[in-house]
């Protein structure tokens, strides 16, 4: 199913996130945009494969996996062989390239998911208040994508461009476990231990295949998740959020957290409560 909504510049002035089209189970054209597309779009593979292509960047979506594309993005993609099944959204909005910068997602790219079910609970949500159409229809979709957005970016993994074309490689299995046990207390003795490599292969084949660290990548996505905390849970004291996103100390976290953002989480969190006020 394929569903749009037509909106007026009042409409688009008062809703700073907008759920512009959407399709389920779509069976996906060939597709050639020298100039892009107007507004966000993410797609989310179902079954099938398809080739895709954006910027420099070339490789394969597979099921369960999602694509993020910027506005006005030259790109391409197709399917490999036979029918490629979709899920798909376009949105856009005043504040959309700001939220979507504040949860990481500041790029174009190919993301794994950790967890699929929460995003596609959320596009049976959409389906159903676009079916339905009824008062209040574009705010309560407004909703619905935020959430969406909120829930996705604390499952989503970024892929490296290297992987990108690989079904299954030890770089990949290496960034979903980080991605999936960031809380933990991870070492390279540990990865050593889960993957059956000594620690020196397994740092220098890190360094080689993403251009950082073991550690440096480590903090990088606990600093993503920590932003999603400081946004979303804004009674959680900081040494809770510093714990659940696998810092030892609040201090520690506070540290890395500034060196990483040029900023500090108060700071951060600050910013969010403000900007969500001018929006009110």
């Amino acid at each position: 199913m394929h569903y749009t909504f037509r909106i007026n510049q009042r409409q688009y002035r008062k809703t700073p996130l907008i759920l512009r089209n959407l399709g389920t189970d779509y069976n996906q054209d060939d597709i050639d945009r020298p100039k892009g597309f107007p507004i966000w779009q993410i797609l989310y593979g179902v079954s099938g494969s398809g080739k895709f292509s954006f910027g420099s960047t070339r490789g394969v979506l597979h099921p369960g996996q999602i694509i993020l594309l910027y506005p006005g993005e030259a790109h391409s993609y197709r399917s490999m062989e036979g029918d490629w099944y979709v899920h798909f959204l376009g949105f856009d909005g005043s504040l959309c390239k700001e939220l979507l910068f504040t949860l990481g997602m500041t790029r174009s790219g190919i993301y794994s998911l950790s967890s699929p079910d929460k995003f596609l609970r959320h596009v049976s949500a959409l389906e159903e208040l676009m079916s339905q159409r009824k008062p209040g229809c574009l705010a309560e979709c407004s909703k619905e994508l935020y959430s969406l957005l909120l829930d996705l970016v604390e499952s989503m993994t970024l892929l490296p461009d290297y992987l990108l074309t690989e079904s299954t490689s030890l770089g990949r299995e290496m960034i979903l476990y980080l991605e999936d046990h960031f809380a933990e207390d991870i070492s390279l003795d540990e990865l050593s231990k889960q993957f059956g490599r000594t620690p020196e292969y397994l740092s220098s084949f890190f360094k080689e295949s993403t251009g950082e660290t073991v550690m440096k990548y480590l903090r990088r996505i606990r600093i993503h998740h920590a932003q999603v905390l400081l946004m979303t849970s804004p009674d959680t004291g900081l040494s809770d959020i510093a714990k659940a996103c696998g810092f030892n100390s609040s201090s520690y976290f506070c540290k890395v957290f500034r060196e990483t953002l040029g900023m500090t989480p108060q700071s951060f969190r600050m910013g969010i409560t403000e900007r969500g006020r001018r929006t009110n």
